[in-house]
Parts: structure tokens; sequence; C-alpha cells
């Protein structure tokens, strides 16, 4: 039987396959994407400082200092406000008074006497105030040694009687140097201590005081109102003037000098409710350090310290129980005595402006502009 003759068939098939998947292949390495030329990119080095705008506030477009003036202004126009009332000067209640205040004094008499005495004076009603000051000595029995340990200070002068009832006042060291006492020796410290009493009549039978005791007592008779001006000289006088006035206490230690600083910085801490200052704030106030007065590290006079030196020198001192008006500085007595010290109103505004807690402060914002 003949063999037939193979299909090319088949062969044209592979043939065709072979050429559409080759196309295929082809064509999908192209890139069917559009591609566009881009230009060259700069590189510029930024500057070595980027420019700054200040955002301020707009309250403080206006000069921080001449805000800080204004508000002084307002301070001292409205630290002692015009009564026509007494003002009643009280230990305790100091305050700033102008040159026409009308001012409510007591009417103080002193007496040295006993408490006998004063009980004794029918004159006197049961809510009369009376203040009691002596002293009183505190005999302790101990010796040199233990002295040595205890009192800290050596220069001091202290006061004992020895076991042969001699008294020896002179400072501790002295007579811890001396040979004629030795260390444990018994021998007896004499100390003084000063009393103040505030009472009324009424209670002094209740106090613990011996007969004999010799007693200054000051008794408040009343009161007395009296023109500020009748007690400056005439050719003192100034009508634009503010006074500080303080009634003189046990607590005055300090003196005239410490009087006036604290008043200063109490007064100006304290501040005051102003409204209309600025947005959010009612309270003026500033505040002085407790060492504002301190002498600078140059040596030379602070501020507070000039002002200060200047007051003291230049300050009045009025006895309401001897009705006179003096100036020594060194002549305080509590209980009897009213300090007045002149103000301006510049002085015043200058201290609040150099004390005040915004000075050189602005409200400032910073950001990068193009």
């Amino acid at each position: 039987m003949a063999k037939s003759a193979p299909s090319l068939i088949p062969a044209f098939l592979a043939l065709f396959i072979v050429i559409v998947f080759g196309y295929l292949i082809f064509t999908d390495l192209e890139s069917s994407r559009t591609e566009h030329t881009l230009p060259a990119i700069e590189i510029i080095d930024p500057p070595e400082q980027l420019p700054l705008t200040v955002i301020e506030d707009e309250q403080a477009s206006m000069d921080s200092e001449e805000i800080i003036q204004q508000e002084a202004e307002l301070f001292v126009e409205q630290l002692s406000p015009v009564t026509p009332s007494a003002i009643a000067v009280n230990e305790g209640n100091d305050q700033f008074v102008r040159h026409d205040s009308l001012l409510t004094l007591p009417h103080i008499e002193q007496r040295t006497t006993s408490l006998p005495a004063l009980l004794s004076d029918s004159s006197l009603s049961d809510d009369t105030p009376i203040t009691l000051d002596f002293m009183t000595k505190q005999y302790t029995v101990t010796t040199l040694e233990h002295l040595s340990k205890t009192i800290e200070d050596h220069t001091a002068i202290i006061t004992i009687i020895d076991s042969n009832g001699q008294t020896i006042s002179q400072p501790l060291a002295d007579i811890l140097n001396q040979q004629t006492i030795k260390m444990t020796d018994e021998i007896t410290l004499v100390e003084l201590h000063a009393h103040h009493i505030e009472t009324t009549f009424s209670d002094l039978a209740g106090l613990d005081i011996g007969p004999e005791q010799s007693l200054l007592a000051s008794i408040t008779l009343g009161a007395n109102n009296i023109a500020l001006s009748e007690l400056i000289p005439a050719n003192a006088r100034n009508s634009n003037a503010l006074y500080y006035i303080h009634r003189v206490t046990n607590k005055d230690a300090q003196g005239l000098w410490g009087i006036i600083q604290a008043g200063l910085i109490n007064k100006f801490r304290q501040g005051l409710q102003i409204k209309g200052l600025k947005k959010n704030k009612e309270l003026a106030q500033a505040i002085i350090p407790a060492d504002a007065d301190e002498k600078l590290p140059s040596g030379m006079s602070s501020f507070l310290g000039k002002i200060l030196d200047n007051k003291v020198d230049n300050s009045y001192i009025y006895n309401f129980h001897t009705s006179v008006m003096g100036r020594n500085a060194n002549l305080v007595h509590p209980g009897q005595q009213v300090i007045l010290i002149e103000f301006s109103a510049d002085e015043l505004t200058s201290i609040y402006q150099f004390f005040s807690d915004k000075r050189n402060q602005g409200i400032e914002t910073f950001a990068i502009t193009n």
C-alpha cells in the first residue's frame, strides 16, 4: 500500500504563530510614553540671615515707655484719693495724704506711774485705751562655761553677779579672759526685758504687775482733728506734693530709713485697682526688691538709696504728745510721733517707672517672610 505525502498545513500554522508572537514581543519593547525635556535646575545658596518681620500686638503699637509712664501717672494720681473726711492716723495703717488733708490724731497723755496709782484715777473710763511700757530684770544662776557655749556673740555686754555679790557689766569675752572667776564658779546672769502692753482701764486690775513696778503709761483721751497744712511750715508747703504718713511703733527698729523703705515697697507692691489701664489688666503695681536700697557693686548709691538718703534728711517728725514738729531723725519715739515724708508727683512717678515689672518688655512675635 503506498504511503500518503505529509500535510504542509501544520507547518504553515506553526510559522504563522511564530511570526505573530515575534511581532507582539517587538512592539512591546518600544515605549508608549511621551518624553518631555525638563529645564536645568539652578541651585541658589540661601542668605546667611532670613528676613524677619516683627508682628506687634495692637497694644504694643504705642511705645512701651509711654505705656509705663501713663500707668505710673494714673497710679500716683489715685495714690491719695481726695476726700473731705478726716483721715485717721493709726498704727499699721500707713498712707499717702495730700497737703490739704484733714488728719485725726490721738490725744495721748503720758505718765510715769504705778499700777495702784492708775487704778485710783477716777477720771478714766473702763474703755480708755492705755499702753504700758516697763522694764524688768531676770536673774538666772549659771556659770561662765555655760555662757561661753550659749551666747554666740562674745562681744556682747552682759551683766553678772559673782559669788562675792559684785556686779560686773562687760563684754563676755573680757569676763572670760579675767582670772578672778573660774569657768565653773556659780554666778548670776542679770537680763533686762522690755514689756509693751496694750490694754484698757477695765483690764488693769488683772495684769500681773507688781505694785512697786515703775510704768510709762500712754493714755488715749480721745482724738484731735488737725489739718496737715497746719503741721507743715508755711514756707515749705507744696500744693502738688503727697505726704507719706506713718505712726511710729516699737517695730521701727531701723529708724526713718527703714520706715520709708518699707512704706514704698508695701504701697507699690500692693498696687491700685485702676480700670482702663490696658486689655486684661486693672491692677497697677511695681515690685520694689527688698535690697533695692543697697549700694551698687561699684560702691555708688542705688536709685532707691539716693531717694531714701534725701528723704531721711528732709522728713517731718510730729510729736502729737507735745504738739511739736521737728526734723531730728535720731529722735523717733514709738507711740507719740507721726512721720511725714514729702514726695513730689514726679518723684513717685519715676519710682514707679523704674521698678515697673513691665520695664523694657514688649509684646512681640517673630515670623519668617518671603
